[in-house]
């Protein structure tokens, strides 16, 4: 079932990748989806210093001062553009948080995380096994599931 993410939870996400990406880059790719799903000035085509500059700073200060109820309207016009800069899985996990594909990839972590673990005999070994083990217990009703079908 899809389920539709509300604004503070798409700026979680995106706040989340400024962090580890940077805002620039964050807000560099949602005013070029925007300019390109849409065009409009609520978001400057970043295709000129100044333009990558002010985009930057706009997607900055809507994503982070939702508080105030402009910057909030703003977020609400550009929730689909923002879904569509975030990467699939983060974007799944807020949409569709109980889809099959998705505990598959969080199994396949698990797995590539514990056997790495294992590999390096490192002390958290067992922490990720217990992980991958919990991650596969998640499946059991979706494999259910599919065999009533």
């Amino acid at each position: 079932m899809k389920i539709t993410p509300t604004v503070e939870q798409i700026a979680d996400v995106i706040q989340q990748r400024a962090q580890r990406f940077g805002w620039k880059s964050v807000g560099v790719d949602m005013a070029a989806k925007y300019q390109e799903k849409r065009g409009g000035d609520l978001l400057p085509a970043p295709d000129t210093e100044d333009g990558i500059r002010n985009a930057v700073q706009r997607v900055r200060r809507i994503w982070q001062g939702l508080s105030g109820c402009n910057y909030r309207a703003m977020a609400e016009d550009l929730r689909d553009v923002a879904l569509e800069t975030i990467p699939t899985r983060q974007r799944m996990e807020l949409e569709q948080p109980d889809a099959p594909e998705l505990s598959m990839a969080r199994v396949m972590e698990a797995y590539g995380q514990t056997m790495s673990a294992i590999t390096v005999r490192c002390p958290s070994a067992m922490s990720q096994l217990n992980k991958l083990i919990e991650s596969l217990q998640a499946l059991y009703p979706i494999v259910e599931q599919m065999a009533v079908m």
